[in-house]
């Protein structure tokens, strides 16, 4: 089978996702990363489509709290949104049998959805409950199981959907023939599978997760990273501080950094 991964082209996305690749590749599937144009080496078909993260760095690092987030989904949407038209033809020439998309690639899965085609998700990020039965891992609320609770959780989530809104997603999906609940981002999760990275011990509880969703643990192998250059000969035995800034934007809102949201994840 030929498998075509859809996946930010951030090293936090494309270390993970190369290396769940390669892992499919020693079962015998063909692998190919779409719309992108490195891959750690594996193959990759670039597309034509602006690139709206990396260009709007310089405005989104001087926005904070909701306005930072919003802005930043909403560049994720128009990314998706770029490829409806060509997908089609991506996939022919690409002659792709299934999908694994970047769960954080909102709504890149409506292509797959109109033109039949299985699909996956898989967080490289940490992975988004909209249930309701745990907090969205964006906000900073604690996990509590109170009818309080709950209704708090699924207040977020539609707060989250409505930065997720996007005329041109909707007029692709009135065009396809969908009846969507737009107050409801998990509408369209893969029904044959869910993976994420984040260990099970690490998740909140729960007994709400669908069967078709796992706790895999990291995808690491080591293999296809761009070797980091340190100075090891400068350690000298003594205690060391660690500083993570981050790799596309910082801010705080009630304690929680956006980096919750496995931008920064390496």
């Amino acid at each position: 089978m030929k498998l075509g991964f859809i996946c930010v082209n951030l090293p936090g996305h494309l270390n993970p996702m190369t290396a769940l690749a390669r892992q499919l590749q020693g079962r015998n599937h063909e692998v190919v990363f779409l719309y992108s144009s490195k891959a750690n080496g594996l193959p990759c078909v670039p597309g034509d489509i602006r690139d709206p993260i990396n260009e709007s760095r310089p405005d989104v690092s001087k926005l904070q709290g909701d306005d930072a987030l919003a802005f930043s989904v909403g560049l994720m949407v128009q990314r998706s949104a770029a490829m409806f038209e060509s997908m089609p033809a991506m996939l022919e020439a690409t002659g792709v049998d299934a999908l694994i998309i970047d769960q954080i690639h909102f709504y890149a899965e409506l292509a797959a959805m109109k033109l039949g085609i299985p699909y996956i998700h898989a967080a490289a990020a940490l992975h988004c409950d909209y249930s309701g039965y745990t907090p969205l891992s964006i906000y900073g609320d604690p996990h509590e199981t109170t009818p309080e609770a709950i209704a708090r959780n699924r207040k977020g989530v539609v707060k989250f959907a409505k930065m997720l809104s996007n005329d041109r997603v909707k007029a692709y999906t009135r065009e396809a023939g969908f009846e969507i609940d737009w107050e409801d981002p998990g509408f369209a999760y893969s029904k044959i599978a869910c993976l994420t990275q984040t260990p099970r011990e690490f998740d909140f509880e729960s007994s709400h997760w669908p069967s078709q969703f796992h706790h895999t643990g990291p995808f690491h192998d080591g293999k296809g990273r761009e070797e980091v250059k340190f100075p090891w000969e400068r350690l000298t035995g003594e205690p060391l501080i660690y500083a993570f800034m981050g790799t596309i934007l910082k801010w705080s809102t009630g304690g929680l950094s956006y980096d919750r949201c496995g931008c920064g994840e390496a």
